[in-house]
């Protein structure tokens, strides 16, 4: 032990010296610095082979399991615990030394300090990845350590499914917690409307069941509510009976740019298209901003066989085409190389109605810009992604209890849009901020104009500076949010200690 000690002596001691490497978070002070070094050597007198340091390959790996190399940042130390206890056991020991901490699934959402931390303790859960099904297989019991890949490989031995991420490589974690778009929402809602359980550590270390029946109020909140309400060590998951899907990725030349607009326009009007509950797609319009050349595709998915509801997609000449009948884990595996870590990479959202032409209103709004603006910045690329939302899924969200998000299905189909921009060099990121932004803003004022603005930012695709909570519920929620997570958290401890991604406020 002394020679742990030792070393966490000069790994610290190391950490400081390039504190001002630090872009996320101030410079520790010496009071902190002495409250982080005490939680790192409490949590190695108790967990030694759990505690990683930063000379080790493990705190290497960790630090860097993240979708973007925005989220990469240097705690002082990395704890993996092993069990829900254990979750407590580091919490507690946060709450003594008043250190700050992240806690990190997979690492998936792009907002620097969400799952991650400067200076302060990162919190990773993979050694927490429990799968169980339940005698009847109604019920899977799913730790917030895996992928969705993995959550699907595994209950598709019992021909089972669960409504849960549409990439292979998104963990289930902040996945659930920001609501979830999932290929079955339109029959089933959001993914974390399709959660019969959490097992909850709070913050003052008590591991709870919440559910319908016990704990209802957090159990409302934490259905779209994020990291606000406490550490969620175990996910159980309604399951659905596998049948054969139809599905697949169809890919688009740059000729064929129009047509595909016309026809994802013409999708979100349709009884067959965006009205089908079986029926989902995920459309993406991508831009070479150096080039100015545009590449367009999407992955479509039907609940059955019926291939009716994607003509308009398939009679376009297409470059690639995997659509086919399959199981669905089958399906989803074709996602399991999306997204390169080697970049910078950045969410924003707005979202608008759907009409004969709010596609074209988001390329209008945004194409010409994206290339001018980043023409000459390294690695970029920028991906407009039209996610239709449809009455029949938020209906089936309140059927199955409601949620925090709590959409009016009376306000009718919307398209929740996804900004993704990717950039190679730190040196950009100022560039980067100005084209979203202005991207964003003539997004809104377009819709505004044309009466076909929709106030909701899905949480999962908003970036870090945008004010989410605020448009759950049409404004309602927020309050009733604030008073469970007083409830649940009555000093504060997820909004101090816990700092990183979409916070409620003390």
């Amino acid at each position: 032990m002394a020679i742990m000690r030792a070393n966490l002596s000069i790994c610290f001691a190391f950490l400081a010296s390039v504190a001002g490497f630090a872009v996320a978070a101030p410079a520790l002070n010496s009071t902190n610095v002495n409250s982080t070094n005490a939680a790192c050597q409490e949590l190695a007198n108790k967990y030694p082979n759990q505690l990683y340091l930063p000379n080790s390959s493990q705190y290497a790996n960790e630090t860097a399991s993240y979708y973007s190399r925005e989220e990469v940042l240097q705690p002082y130390c990395v704890f993996a615990p092993a069990s829900a206890q254990q979750v407590a056991q580091g919490l507690s020991v946060f709450r003594s030394t008043k250190t700050q901490f992240a806690v990190r699934g997979a690492g998936h959402m792009t907002v620097k300090g969400a799952a991650s931390i400067n200076q302060g303790v990162l919190l990773v859960m993979t050694g927490l990845k429990t799968l169980e099904i339940s005698s009847d297989h109604s019920i899977a019991q799913v730790g917030p350590g895996l992928t969705w890949l993995e959550v699907y490989d595994w209950i598709g031995n019992y021909g089972r499914v669960v409504v849960g991420g549409r990439y292979a490589p998104v963990g289930v974690p902040g996945y659930l917690l920001g609501g979830g778009i999932s290929f079955f929402s339109g029959e089933r809602g959001w993914g974390a409307n399709n959660i019969k359980n959490y097992q909850v550590v709070t913050a003052e270390g008590r591991i709870i069941d919440v559910n319908a029946d016990s704990n209802s109020d957090l159990f409302w909140a934490l259905k779209g509510g994020s990291n606000n309400f406490g550490i969620i060590t175990r996910f159980d998951l309604k399951t659905y009976p596998a049948n054969p899907i139809f599905g697949g990725t169809i890919s688009y030349g740059p000729s064929e740019v129009p047509q595909y607009i016309d026809a994802l326009d013409l999708y979100c009007q349709s009884p067959d298209g965006i009205d089908n509950p079986k029926t989902a797609t995920l459309p993406n319009i991508f831009i070479d901003p150096a080039s100015g050349n545009m590449t367009v595709g999407a992955t479509i998915f039907h609940d059955g066989t019926d291939q009716s509801s994607f003509q308009n997609f398939t009679a376009i000449p297409t470059v690639s085409n995997t659509a086919k009948v399959r199981n669905f884990t089958d399906f989803i595996s074709e996602s399991v190389g999306s997204g390169d870590r080697s970049y910078r990479d950045v969410f924003n959202t707005r979202s608008l109605k759907t009409s004969a032409h709010s596609v074209r209103l988001i390329n209008d709004s945004i194409t010409a810009l994206a290339i001018s603006s980043l023409k000459d910045v390294a690695g970029s690329q920028v991906a407009l992604s039209v996610q239709p939302v449809a009455t029949s899924w938020l209906k089936a969200a309140k059927a199955a209890g409601g949620d925090a998000i709590d959409l009016d299905p009376a306000d009718g189909n919307f398209i929740a849009f996804n900004l993704y921009t990717r950039w190679s060099n730190a040196a950009d990121d100022a560039v980067v901020k100005k084209f979203t932004q202005g991207a964003l803003d003539a997004l809104e004022k377009a819709s505004r104009a044309q009466g076909l603005y929709y106030p909701f930012l899905y949480l999962n695709d908003a970036g870090g500076d945008e004010d989410v909570y605020s448009f759950y519920g049409k404004g309602m929620s927020l309050a009733r949010m604030r008073t469970v997570r007083r409830q649940y958290d009555p000093n504060g401890v997820f909004q101090t200690l816990q700092p990183g991604g979409f916070k409620l406020g003390v």
